[in-house]
């Protein structure tokens, strides 16, 4: 090969490897965009929710998300079975809000779409082009998923059976600042007043948080064990003030209530709301409570 001939072969090399590098990087920022929290919570509706975001990834490097020694749950099992995917090895993250129209998630990680469609279709729902639907627990819950991309999928439990559909395109980008935690909570003080269903002693310390306008609760590693921050903004400080004292104040209550009855199946979170230590600066409360890995091996058993 002449000079020439090898020069332009070098350059084609050249063009076809810039050409792939290119590619792969819009691939790359096409993906960042996508999964991007503050374009990825403007798909829900736009009402007051609760909405929640966990790392996957981050707990799993963390040995959060270990295997758990008890034995499946027969229903989880049968879904893992079905459907192929375990969120303990398949899911690197989700986004979900929680409203009076439905619950709505959009979750990441490695999903087999033909066997999803197989178990919706076995479980008799029904599955038409990318969108299946199932019966739920109740008349009132329909379950609607389809792929958002290869890697995510949208997933509504609603009224509507065709909830998850709202889900396939974004709104203008929230302009919220979201915490870094890889866990977190944010919560409406109208959803506060709402959680009735919550064990008597996590009920008793959200109902103190009512007079909050929202809260955001995060998690986050300390040491080998988690901790769990709060943040609540008040209208006013006099009322950032009263609500520190009302935390205090049923902190207090549970302490001695844990003391006198020893429940022990409510030992761990019992633990949990017992340990909470609050301040608080100008129209802001805060609180941090360490939560230790029994609890949430506890709360994890089976699944």
């Amino acid at each position: 090969m002449t000079v020439a001939p090898r020069r332009i072969a070098f350059a084609a090399i050249l063009t076809g490897l810039s050409i792939l590098a290119v590619a792969a990087g819009f691939r790359i920022q096409s993906s960042r965009a996508f999964f991007e929290p503050q374009r990825l919570l403007s798909r829900f509706p736009a009402e007051d929710a609760l909405a929640l975001s966990v790392d996957a990834v981050s707990l799993r490097r963390a040995g959060v998300l270990e295997q758990s020694k008890a034995a499946l749950e027969p229903e989880y099992r049968q879904f893992v079975e079905g459907t192929g995917f375990d969120y303990r090895r398949d899911l690197d993250s989700f986004t979900a809000s929680f409203s009076q129209s439905g619950s709505y998630f959009i979750a990441r990680g490695r999903f087999r779409w033909d066997k999803l469609r197989d178990y919706a279709v076995h479980q008799g729902g029904s599955c038409y082009k990318d969108l299946c639907r199932i019966a739920g627990s109740r008349p009132e819950r329909h379950i609607s998923f389809l792929p958002l991309r290869d890697d995510a999928i949208a997933l509504a439990v609603s009224t509507d059976d065709l909830a998850a559909t709202r889900l396939t395109k974004t709104g203008s980008p929230i302009t919220t600042t979201l915490p870094a935690a890889p866990v977190w909570i944010s919560v409406p003080g109208a959803e506060l007043r709402r959680a009735n269903s919550l064990p008597p002693g996590m009920h008793l310390m959200l109902s103190a948080l009512t007079g909050a306008d929202r809260i955001l609760i995060t998690f986050g590693l300390a040491g080998q064990n988690i901790e769990a921050r709060m943040e609540a903004t008040c209208r006013t400080p006099d009322d950032a003030k009263n609500l520190a004292t009302r935390l205090r104040s049923v902190t207090t209550l549970l302490k001695e209530a844990a003391a006198r009855d020893k429940q022990p199946g409510d030992d761990e979170i019992t633990a949990v709301l017992t340990s909470g230590s609050f301040d608080q600066n100008d129209r802001r409360v805060n609180g941090k409570w360490p939560v230790r890995r029994a609890l949430l091996d506890a709360l994890t058993a089976g699944i």
